[in-house]
C-alpha cells in the first residue's frame, strides 16, 4: 500500500513541476499558466495532508522527488519575483519545504544556493538586456 502511494504522488509532481516552470518561462497566456501550476500545487497541498514528509514521518523517495519544490522554486521565486508558492496559499507544502531542507542530509546533498541563484539569474535574464 505504501509503494502505491509512493508512486501516485511521483505521478503526481512531474506535471506539478512542469507547470512551475512554464509559468516562470511564459512569454503568453501567463495567468493560464499560473493558474495551471497552482491547481498542482493544490493536489501536492493535498497530498500532503497534515504529513511531515509525503510518506510520513520520515524523509523519503518522494521527498527526494520533490526537491525542485523544496529547494529549487525558492530561489527561481527570489529571481523572478514571481511568488507561487506562499505559506497562505499552501500551508502544508510550506510546512514540508521547512522540514525538508532542515534535514541534514539535504543539507549537505544541495548546490550552493548562491551558485544557483547566479544560474537562474542567468536563465531569467530579459533577453534584451545588456550584459
Amino acid at each position: 500500500m505504501a509503494y502505491e502511494k509512493s508512486v501516485t504522488a511521483i505521478w503526481r509532481i512531474e506535471p506539478c513541476m512542469l507547470s512551475i516552470w512554464n509559468a516562470f518561462s511564459a512569454k503568453e497566456e501567463l495567468e493560464k499558466a499560473i493558474k495551471e501550476a497552482c491547481e498542482n500545487l493544490k493536489l501536492l497541498e493535498n497530498e500532503l495532508g497534515g504529513k511531515r514528509f509525503f510518506g510520513g514521518g520520515s524523509l523519503g523517495i518522494v521527498d527526494i522527488v520533490a526537491c525542485f519544490l523544496g529547494f529549487w522554486l525558492g530561489i527561481i521565486q527570489e529571481v523572478t519575483g514571481l511568488e507561487l508558492l506562499t505559506k497562505e496559499k499552501f500551508p502544508n507544502i510550506s510546512g514540508w519545504v521547512d522540514e525538508f531542507l532542515g534535514c541534514s542530509i539535504v543539507k549537505e546533498s544541495l548546490p550552493p544556493r548562491e551558485l544557483l541563484l547566479g544560474f537562474f539569474r542567468t536563465c531569467f535574464q530579459p533577453k534584451n538586456a545588456s550584459t
